[in-house]
């Protein structure tokens, strides 16, 4: 009897039962030729082999939150669904670490750690419906990132999944593990072009003991990047720390009005004394609750309009935003973290190649984070970057293509 080949290669690889109908599985109006839902690392690591033997590409997916970023696919052939690995490993609120299959999805565990009054402290968008998986592979922060560690610099440990079906380990479960190299960290952001993580380790932090969520309305964008910078030097118990325009405020429910929306937490002295300095620094402050942050993270993963996202100094936030606005967007900037969102119901390539000059010329960076097939297709979504670096380790760790070809750098 002849070897099976192709798509009968893989359906030998794993039981049957964990095949699906392509149908719903589809990316930029692309549906793949056959879809599996493992719910066992060995039975990706043997798909992805069989994938690889057999010269398919496969596209992992978890919560399906950010299959717009990136360029479009140069090919989809097998999805591979990741939701079925959804379990807690290992988890000893006592030291403060926690292990999990990378389907989890980031709510579920978050109810598990807050059940011991702990907490992943990360806010990626759209909402804490994404797979840890994903969270890793796309690297999205959210308002948090410069006021607490990004997922990246949580991140103990992983287990990959790599084409040569393999399982790879690197980093520990325990925050004192200094063995072996961090190769988990090349996986963060890299887009699942090196291989699939099926479980990773984090650091954990308690939950803050108290909240507040303060908006600052202004008369300009200018007077409201002035007052965010100095609020930002302020000393005070700050999560987060945003400047929005005019339309972005009005567009999250609140006030029409250049805002500085501000995140408070920690201590109940700590929340308090801040409060107290903010409305000493500023005639027009109300209490906005924990809605607008909501709101604010759906509109940054709002996968079915163009979001753009760009890094810039923290002190050219104002301005940026300003330019980003100017440009057609509803605009609003994080000043620790350097990052000026722009949300439009379309953009063009030219101006998008605009605003990028703009972050480049000042230090920094442009991504669009989402946007449709077109523009993705005309515009590189992760701009100039390590492509050099990028191929080579494609190379190295997937060289026929087998995972998310084409969708992480140009060339690739």
């Amino acid at each position: 009897m002849n070897a099976p080949t192709g798509l009968e290669a893989l359906r030998h690889a794993v039981p049957s039962d964990v095949e699906r109908s392509p149908h719903g599985y589809g990316i930029d109006a692309v549906e793949p030729r056959i879809a599996f839902s493992p719910d066992d690392r060995d039975e990706i690591a043997a798909l992805l082999r069989a994938a690889d033997e057999a010269g398919l590409v496969v596209v992992p997916q978890g919560g399906r939150t950010a299959l717009h970023l990136g360029r479009p696919l140069a090919r989809y052939d097998v999805a591979l669904e990741t939701r079925g690995l959804a379990r807690v490993v290992e988890y000893v609120p006592d030291d403060l670490t926690v292990t999990v299959e990378a389907g989890m999805h980031l709510d579920a565990l978050q109810q598990t750690l807050g059940e011991h009054g702990q907490h992943l402290p990360v806010d990626p968008p759209p909402d804490d419906h994404v797979s840890i998986g994903g969270l890793l592979a796309t690297a999205r922060g959210g308002a948090w990132r410069g006021h607490l560690p990004a997922a990246r610099d949580l991140l103990l440990g992983a287990t990959v999944a790599t084409p040569a079906g393999t399982l790879v380990a690197s980093g520990g479960r325990v925050v004192k593990n200094v063995t072996g190299y961090d190769m988990h960290r090349m996986h963060t952001g890299a887009l699942g072009a090196f291989g699939v993580i099926v479980e990773a380790s984090f650091k954990v932090a308690p939950l803050a003991a108290a909240t507040r969520s303060l908006a600052v309305r202004t008369s300009t964008v200018v007077e409201a990047g002035a007052l965010a910078l100095r609020l930002w030097d302020a000393g005070l118990a700050l999560r987060a720390l945003t400047v929005l325009t005019a339309d972005a405020a009005a567009s999250i429910g609140l006030a029409a009005s250049p805002t500085v929306l501000l995140d408070l937490a920690g201590l109940d002295v700590a929340v308090e004394r801040s409060t107290q300095l903010v409305r000493e620094a500023a005639p027009r402050v109300e209490e906005a609750g924990p809605a607008p942050w909501t709101r604010l993270r759906q509109l940054h993963g709002d996968r079915m309009t163009t979001v753009v996202r760009l890094g810039v100094p923290a002190t050219m936030v104002p301005e940026t935003v300003e330019v980003v606005r100017a440009a057609g967007c509803l605009a609003w900037g994080h000043v620790a973290s350097g990052a000026v969102l722009g949300h439009a119901a379309d953009l063009d390539a030219a101006t998008v190649e605009r605003l990028r000059a703009f972050a480049i010329e000042r230090g920094g960076f442009l991504q669009v984070e989402a946007g449709p097939r077109a523009l993705r297709t005309a515009v590189d979504p992760a701009g100039p970057g390590e492509a050099l670096l990028v191929r080579a380790l494609k190379a190295q760790f997937d060289a026929n293509g087998t995972l998310n070809r084409g969708r992480w750098m140009e060339g690739v």
